[in-house]
């Protein structure tokens, strides 16, 4: 199985567990098709990578978030890895800090944060529930 198949599988997971666990859903935006707008007593927009295999370090898009960056909503990135049960939520403070200090932009257009010293400002979840639980504070 490729990694990207992979890489929707804990997606569709991910979407899955808020809905059914939860009662809660990501509503597609036009921002990015990767970008959702989560309802809760807070809503926000959170923009959803996933890595599904070693090496753990993802792709993201400069393009997005100077999109997000221009919207009324709170927003985080989410950096899903090897499961929907892990990742790290990156508010958008992390977010500037990291490409202001830290993230490398790559040649494509994508920042390169890589598991360890490039997310040292944020410890990795390791639940749905508490990622629910770190949300409400973005």
């Amino acid at each position: 199985m490729t990694s990207t198949i992979r890489g929707t599988q804990i997606l569709s997971s991910f979407k899955t567990a808020l809905r059914d666990q939860l009662g809660i859903s990501l509503k597609p935006t036009s921002i990015s098709r990767q970008v959702y707008q989560l309802e809760t007593n807070n809503n926000c927009l959170l923009y959803v990578k996933t890595r599904s295999d070693y090496p753990i370090k993802w792709g993201v898009t400069k393009n997005v978030i100077d999109r997000l960056s221009n919207q009324d909503l709170p927003w985080a990135v989410i950096l899903l890895f090897l499961s929907h049960e892990s990742g790290y939520l990156l508010s958008s403070d992390d977010v500037e800090y990291y490409i202001n200090n830290v993230w490398p932009l790559g040649s494509d257009g994508d920042y390169k944060p890589a598991e360890g010293s490039y997310l040292s400002r944020n410890y990795p979840f390791n639940s749905v529930l508490s990622l629910l639980d770190e949300i409400k504070s973005i």
